[in-house]
């Protein structure tokens, strides 16, 4: 048996078919600055503004006055008022139905205190009497805020700031 064994050398190529070293690339790295603190802080009240809403949309269209809804969210004053108007819109037999438009959450930070506030668009969120639902109710847009206190790793909201001293307008 005879195994023929070949090489090229030499110039007799075809054209075209010489190799050329590929184009040199460059590795680039995609720098991420990570939050500060002041973002992190924001984001976090956000979260806690937004879950608040969640929270009194749920007691309202219940109507549900368990405070639990309100756990890990908001305290003291804010919580009692509010299950407060929910056992009285029990006692009327109303619940809320559908839920507010709310606008870009504002958050001001000034150490361990902070405020969150937003325009609110109260109209897509009717109100049912006896059953009965009511005509859309005729409330303007305007700033609901709330006050926020650093509870360990978190916020938790300690206050409604009153409309009158509220820092946007809607």
């Amino acid at each position: 048996m005879a195994v023929g064994l070949c090489g090229c050398s030499g110039d007799d190529e075809p054209a075209g078919l010489a190799t050329t070293p590929p184009p040199a690339t460059t590795a680039t790295t995609a720098t991420t600055t990570p939050p500060s603190a002041d973002e992190q802080d924001a984001a976090a009240i956000r979260d806690v503004y937004a879950a608040y809403w969640d929270a009194l949309i749920d007691s309202e269209n219940g109507p549900d006055p368990d405070p639990a809804l309100f756990d890990g969210i908001a305290t003291g004053d804010v919580v009692e008022a509010q299950l407060a108007r929910v056992t009285n819109m029990i006692d009327e037999q109303q619940r809320r139905i559908g839920e507010p438009e709310i606008g870009e959450v504002q958050v001001s930070v000034d150490g361990d205190d902070a405020s969150a506030e937003a325009c609110v668009d109260q109209r897509p969120w009717g109100v049912v009497v006896q059953e009965q639902t009511q005509p859309p109710l005729e409330i303007v847009t305007g700033p609901i805020g709330v006050r926020l206190q650093r509870e360990g790793d978190g916020w938790l909201i300690v206050a409604r700031i009153p409309v009158a001293e509220a820092t946007i307008s809607c």
